[in-house]
């Protein structure tokens, strides 16, 4: 299973996209910033992994889980007022029905991917050092 992404199919006939990151060394954290969190720089090796490219929808959530614990109700939309626990025991179902073996991103895993992997350019931020260019944001 190395291809660059990998399409899993629900039993409701719903799918997960999940894409290839291949693994690599990057450096971690920020010392210009202000919480200590980030502090010091340091170099990370991260082992190959998959990653769901979009965040699971509310269809997709209730296609496993049974059930739709969002607020803000649309089929299409991102799940949300979920627990660390309950995407942990949506993660053993999904297994389950999947026979796979998924987890949620480590924190270095999702900043490998978010900054673009073995492919990333050394930009700030996925794609651009412009945080315009790349995505939405509240000044």
């Amino acid at each position: 299973m190395q291809s660059s992404s990998e399409t899993i199919m629900l039993p409701s006939g719903q799918s997960i996209d999940f894409v290839y990151v291949e693994g690599g060394e990057f450096l971690m954290g920020d010392d210009d910033s202000e919480s200590d969190r980030e502090k010091p720089v340091h170099s990370v090796k991260v082992s190959s992994f998959y990653i769901a490219k979009y965040p699971v929808t509310q269809s997709q959530w209730q296609a496993i889980a049974g059930e739709n614990p969002s607020r803000f109700k649309g089929d299409n939309r991102p799940v949300e007022m979920v627990s660390w626990d309950t995407v942990q025991e949506f993660i053993r179902l999904l297994n389950k029905e999947t026979n796979r073996q998924f987890h949620l991103p480590t924190e270095a895993e999702w900043e490998y991917a978010a900054r673009g992997g073995k492919y990333s350019q050394g930009t700030t931020y996925s794609g651009s050092d412009k945080l315009k260019q790349v995505g939405w944001y509240g000044e």
